[in-house]
């Protein structure tokens, strides 16, 4: 019997409903495609915002401690308001957010809280300006009054020739007391910060008043130099291994006529170059090595200095860092190790900028410069 023969081919019934399907799964397919490059592109909007206003902050001179503040704040934002505060239009919907962040974090000190601000949000007009009194100070500044051995953060609201209306929003009530003795701390990025003294005289809801009683007093952020000359001594560091000594094998100092013809070859070779004046196949790399000379101006956060006859200021290219030593006459003596590099104003004047001076160090350096006349830093 035949088998093939009694089959019967029976071709699936097309039914209309299947265009209806394959129609919806092709609608899923592309509204999916759709979805996933919006999310796609969307991520990466907000990291390219990130990754600007990160330059910004670094061109407004943010160091990497306010930074790191400024991507905390970052990372506690919702995808929408990244979107929204990163853009450079919306420099003051920004400033609002961050304000109202620091008011309900204690991750950082007042102090930096300040100083970021006015790091970011000032304009270019004011931020070189120092305060000399009260007309210096702009409504909407960002402060912190100080009292009690504490700072809390406020702004300023309104403003006299002696008083000051701050927001009392996020102060503690025991900050508000009428003849309470308090400070008002501001800050500029090209001078530092600033104590304002004086005492809150009025409070209410809304607002505290502070009288300032008209003396100012630096703090924080300020960096004095020193013009005089001094001696510095400067050092590749660490310092290069010393050389071990040689051990020669005996078998390896024997001349066989094949080394000797060798040796004939590249004499000849050296020769033939010598008389073609091709001697730059014949310098000496420069390498770092220690050098005495003279400061420039010395900061208690780098040096300006000139190489001495004899050193090339090459060599600088070929030493990730240095230590630098000096002493103060009838002071102590410090030893910073330093990063050197040109700077941009002048090709003969370098600068050492210190990496491993901490805190205690720099307020002894700072203090040594302030008893010898120090000014105020530039070491461009």
């Amino acid at each position: 019997m035949n088998f093939m023969a009694q089959v019967v081919w029976i071709f699936p019934k097309f039914d209309t409903i299947y265009i209806f399907y394959i129609f919806l799964m092709g609608v899923a397919a592309f509204i999916y495609v759709k979805v996933m490059n919006y999310l796609q592109n969307k991520q990466t909007s907000v990291v390219n915002h990130w990754v600007e206003f990160q330059r910004y902050a670094i061109a407004r001179k943010c160091n990497q401690v306010e930074l790191n503040i400024l991507h905390s704040f970052y990372d506690h934002l919702s995808e929408e308001e990244r979107e929204i505060y990163l853009l450079p239009e919306n420099r003051n919907k920004l400033k609002n957010a961050l304000y109202r962040y620091f008011l309900k974090s204690n991750a950082n000190t007042t102090e930096k809280e300040v100083n970021l601000f006015d790091k970011l949000f000032r304009s270019g007009v004011e931020f070189k300006k120092e305060i000399l009194s009260l007309n210096d100070l702009t409504v909407g500044e960002v402060a912190a009054l100080e009292a009690d051995g504490r700072e809390e953060l406020t702004y300023v609201m309104q403003k006299t020739s002696d008083e000051l209306l701050l927001s009392t929003k996020g102060l503690s009530k025991d900050l508000l007391v009428p003849g309470k003795e308090a400070k008002l701390y501001v800050f500029r990025p090209s001078s530092g910060g600033y104590l304002l003294d004086g005492k809150v005289i009025k409070t209410n809801e809304s607002g505290v008043v502070f009288h300032f009683n008209g003396k100012i007093e630096r703090k924080g952020e300020s960096h004095l130099m020193l013009m005089d000359k001094m001696s510095i001594t400067v050092s590749p560091w660490p310092p290069p291994e010393e050389k071990k000594d040689l051990e020669l094998d005996k078998h390896k100092l024997l001349l066989s006529e094949e080394n000797i013809d060798k040796q004939l070859e590249v004499l000849k070779r050296i020769a033939k170059d010598q008389k073609e004046n091709n001697e730059k196949k014949f310098e000496i790399k420069e390498t770092a090595k220690p050098f005495i000379t003279l400061s420039e101006r010395l900061s208690d956060r780098g040096i300006l200095f000139t190489f001495p006859t004899g050193i090339s200021s090459e060599i600088w290219k070929h030493q990730d860092l240095w230590e630098v030593s000096f002493s103060f006459d009838k002071g102590p003596t410090f030893n910073i190790r330093a990063k050197m590099m040109p700077t941009k104003q002048k090709s003969d004047i370098y600068l050492l900028r210190y990496v491993d001076a901490d805190e205690t160090m720099r307020k002894s350096l700072y203090e040594e410069i302030r008893k010898r006349g120090g000014v105020r830093e530039v070491l461009t």
